[in-house]
C-alpha cells in the first residue's frame, strides 16, 4: 500500500506523505505547504490521530503508525542521496579499531552501509535495524541491549538498555536528530529514544552528528543535548548564521558533503 491509498483524501495523503518524509511538521509549515488554514489543519490532524496515522503533539504532528512507516520506507527515502554523502564523510572519519554507539534513524542506517568496508569495528547500537546491516561484516563484534522493541523503526528502548549502553566508553557516538534549534538544542520527537541519546553522548568521546538542511527548520520537543557538545556536524548545506556562530565558539567542526561526493571542512 502507498501513502496515496492510505485515506482516499488527497489532502490528507499529502499530510501524511509530509510528515513520513520529515518525521514531524508544526502547523504552520503545514498549511502553508497545504494551502488552507491552520484550523482546517488542526481537524485534519484530529482526524487522523483518531485513526492512528498520526501522532499529535502541541503545535504540530508526528509520525505514530506503523502503517505510514511501512509506507514510508517502501517508497524512494527523501534526500537519499544527500544522506548517503554525509554517511560517506563519517566513514572515512571513523578509523579501524574503533568502538562506536550508533543510534536509530535513516540517516544513521546510510552510515552503517558506508562502515562495511572497515575493519575491528565494535558498534553497541540500539536499533535493529543497523545491527542486521552491521553483523554480515565478520570482522565487527556488534552488540545489542534487551528492551523494549519498537515496531516503526526497530529501535530498543527501555531502561535496561539504557543501563546496557551506560557500561560503554564509546570512541564515537554517529546520531541524527529530529531537529536542530538556531541555539544549538539538539532535539528528538520520542522521550524514550532521547534518554538513550543523552546516555550515549555521556559516554562517547567523540559525538558525530549526521543532520541534513531539513533538521534546521524541523521541530522536536526533547531536549538531548547541545550542539557544542559534539565533535563534528556532517551536513549537506551550512546552518543559519547564528547557529554557525554557535559551532564557531564550541570549535565544532563542520564537514559538508555533497551528493557528488565532494567535502570540505569549515573551521
Amino acid at each position: 500500500m502507498s501513502l496515496t491509498e492510505l485515506t482516499g483524501n488527497p489532502r490528507h495523503d499529502r499530510l501524511l506523505t509530509l510528515i513520513a518524509e520529515r518525521g514531524y511538521m508544526n502547523i504552520d509549515e503545514l498549511a502553508q505547504l497545504l494551502d488552507v488554514s491552520t484550523q482546517t489543519v488542526r481537524r485534519d490532524i484530529r482526524k487522523l490521530s483518531e485513526r492512528g496515522l498520526v501522532s499529535r503533539h502541541h503545535g504540530g504532528a508526528g509520525r505514530a503508525s506503523s502503517v505510514v512507516n511501512t509506507a514510508f520506507e517502501q517508497r524512494e527515502v527523501s534526500l537519499t542521496e544527500e544522506k548517503r554523502a554525509i554517511a560517506e564523510a563519517i566513514a572515512d572519519y571513523i578509523p579501524d579499531g574503533s568502538t562506536i554507539f550508533i543510534t536509530i534513524g535513516t540517516t544513521v542506517e546510510h552510515v552503517a552501509r558506508a562502515l562495511l568496508n572497515h575493519h575491528h569495528l565494535r558498534i553497541i547500537t540500539n536499533s535493529l535495524r543497523v545491527a542486521n546491516i552491521l553483523y554480515k561484516n565478520p570482522g565487527f563484534e556488534v552488540m545489542v541491549p534487551g528492551g523494549t522493541l519498537r515496531p516503526h523503526n526497530g529501535g530498543i528502548i527501555g531502561p535496561a538498555a539504557t543501563a546496557f549502553v551506560a557500561g560503554f566508553r564509546a570512541d564515537y557516538l554517529v546520531t541524527s536528530v529530529g531537529a536542530i534549534d538556531s541555539d544549538g538544542a539538539m532535539l528528538e520527537f520520542d522521550v524514550n529514544e532521547a534518554s538513550m541519546a543523552r546516555t550515549m553522548i555521556a559516554h562517547a568521546r567523540h559525538v558525530l552528528l549526521a543532520a541534513d538542511h531539513t533538521k534546521y527548520t524541523a521541530s522536536a520537543a526533547v531536549d538531548i543535548g547541545n550542539m557544542t557538545q559534539a565533535t563534528a556536524l556532517f551536513t549537506d548545506r551550512l546552518p543559519g548564521t547564528a547557529l554557525q556562530q554557535r559551532l564557531k565558539a564550541g570549535q565544532v567542526d563542520v564537514v559538508l558533503a555533497s551528493p557528488t561526493g565532494a567535502e570540505d571542512a569549515v573551521s
